[in-house]
């Protein structure tokens, strides 16, 4: 069985070497000879360019082993030895071309196995195994990946830059008590005093009612995000009423082409590029419509609230809008950036809270709560010091995981 497992790699590093361009993988010239390239076996892979990924799920406290094999594009006329290392530059490399933020996950969770030799006139290495820990406790909400390259210890022997390098990727385990509101939730940001040439809005939410329009889901400055219910006639199509959260600003607005329904978990986000406002439902564009800068205020946001946090009742905000309707909310973020739409995609339950750009973090969870008398405070995550506070009061929900698509209501 592992003479033909032997014989599976060499046709393997045969159609491995023959399909890679010369300017990674050709051969380096030493004196007369070429020398081989050693490169994972799991790191290979005919469709998909790059550094490949494992994405696992562990919980806390479970360890799992996992095993990385060396091969070589030939055979060596001497021993060659490797090792496994933890390079922070591949997940660097990885995070940009696969528009993730995954972070470096804390050493005491990772260890790495022993060195192994490929020996002479052999292909293959013996496994290296790798053992993976669940991290613990408010860490584990946060996107881990645990980034490890092939490096040569001894030997006539090169590494390949890419499929000499390898991801592990821990799905978050976001577990969360959060808050639930009867009616608008009052949750606002007082004396932000921000402006972005360029700017992101996400939150993602549960809601038991379309019932009502002008509810804000977002309010800052000119910038309003709210239901509504545009339901064009001919062949526009149409939606449940007061299901659309539409953009609304100081003179223009768009409307979205996909719509959200009551009691199921969903994304909300609104990008601004300087030209663009885009809106993403659960990750998928919902449209695009070019503005004036003075459409969203030239980007001031003097103060900002979510899901009926603002004061009054007047015109899309307000409490008056929001009553008989439950609301579950986290993940709000604000953002300095334009974020991409595979970014907006690929970091919807979790992100890490030292993203370059992001400017508040609220999850509304009982983690990041205090209270100071009749005032609730939730935590700025980012620790830009930018509390999200409400004197509404509200009742806790416990064991919300990040992947539920529902949450049965108190």
């Amino acid at each position: 069985m592992k003479n033909i497992f032997k014989l599976s790699l060499l046709a393997a590093s045969a159609l491995f070497v023959a399909s890679c361009n010369d300017a990674e993988y050709g051969a380096i010239q030493v004196g007369e000879g070429n020398l081989p390239r050693a490169y994972f076996v799991e790191g290979i892979s005919s469709s998909v360019p790059g550094i490949q990924a494992l994405t696992l799920d562990l919980d806390e406290g479970v360890k799992r082993n996992l095993t990385l094999q060396v091969a070589l594009s030939e055979v060596s006329d001497q021993d060659a030895t490797f090792r496994v290392v933890i390079d922070e530059a591949v997940l660097d490399k990885y995070n940009v071309n696969n528009n993730t933020s995954l972070i470096m996950i804390p050493e005491e969770y990772v260890s790495l196995g022993e060195s192994v030799t490929v020996k002479a006139g052999e292909n293959v290495s013996e496994p290296i195994v790798i053992t993976l820990s669940g991290v613990a406790g408010d860490l584990a909400a946060n996107p881990y990946a645990a980034p490890v390259k092939l490096e040569k210890v001894s030997g006539n022997v090169e590494v390949t830059s890419t499929s000499g390098a390898y991801i592990y990727a821990l799905t978050p385990k976001v577990i969360n008590t959060l808050a639930c509101f009867n009616g608008a939730t009052g949750l606002g940001v007082a004396d932000l005093n921000a402006q972005y040439e360029s700017w992101t809005l996400e939150i993602r939410f549960q809601v038991s009612n379309t019932d009502n329009r002008n509810r804000d889901v977002f309010n800052g400055g000119s910038v309003l995000m709210r239901f509504e219910d545009p339901n064009p006639g001919g062949s526009a199509p149409a939606f449940p009423y007061h299901s659309l959260v539409q953009f609304q600003g100081s003179g223009g607005y768009l409307n979205p082409s996909k719509n959200f329904e009551p009691n199921v978990w969903q994304h909300l986000a609104c990008t601004w590029d300087g030209k663009t406002i885009t809106l993403y439902v659960n990750g998928e564009n919902a449209g695009s419509k070019d503005f004036d800068s003075s459409v969203v205020g030239d980007g001031n946001f003097p103060t900002i609230s979510w899901m009926g946090g603002s004061a009054g009742g007047g015109h899309g905000t307000g409490s008056t809008w929001w009553r008989n309707c439950k609301i579950l909310a986290t993940e709000a973020r604000m953002w300095s950036v334009c974020r991409t739409a595979d970014q907006v995609a690929n970091n919807i339950k979790t992100i890490d809270p030292n993203s370059a750009g992001l400017e508040g973090y609220w999850r509304f969870n009982k983690a990041s709560h205090t209270q100071d008398g009749s005032t609730h405070i939730f935590e700025d995550l980012t620790g830009n010091g930018h509390p999200c506070v409400t004197g509404t009061q509200f009742t806790w929900v416990e064991n919300i995981k990040g992947d539920d698509t529902a949450t049965p209501w108190p």
